[in-house]
């Protein structure tokens, strides 16, 4: 799946989109899920590969998802390696449990500060909320944010 997001061409390929539709929230008592995103860029297309699954350690209720930075460490380091340093941190994912997902305060200001105070490989981080019948994208740069809304 291509999805333009202004200056920014973003391919979600298939197993990123399988998590996320394995953990929508479609029951009321389904919790949000989460984790970190991870891909690489391949002339100047940003794809997503993979996506981390919720571990033990991360913190969830109905409405809220709290993703373990140990655990997230531990998974970024496994892939990068593994991939012989393709596999790269591109940001964060997790659920909501409404139709169309629009991000929280909460949400945003954990984007912002993940883009300004982590070491990064990229110029830019991306935010993506799957809902139950579409998808938020934000993507953070130094310019500031651009986002796109998708419907499945």
């Amino acid at each position: 799946m291509l999805i333009k997001i202004n200056k920014y061409d973003v391919v979600l390929h298939s197993q990123p989109l399988s998590i996320v539709e394995k953990f929508t929230q479609y029951e009321k008592k389904d919790p949000e899920s989460g984790g970190i995103i991870l891909g690489k860029i391949i002339e100047k297309q940003i794809n997503i590969l993979k996506l981390s699954i919720p571990t033990p350690l991360d913190k969830s209720s109905r409405t809220n998802f709290e993703r373990n930075k140990v655990s997230a460490q531990i998974i970024l380091d496994y892939e990068f390696y593994n991939s012989g340093g393709q596999l790269i941190y591109l940001g964060e994912w997790h659920t909501h449990p409404e139709s169309f997902p629009s991000p929280s305060m909460i949400d945003l200001k954990m984007l912002k500060n993940q883009f300004t105070n982590n070491k990064l490989n990229i110029d830019f981080l991306i935010l993506m909320i799957k809902g139950t019948e579409g998808m938020y994208f934000r993507i953070i740069d130094k310019n500031g944010y651009y986002e796109k809304e998708v419907n499945l």
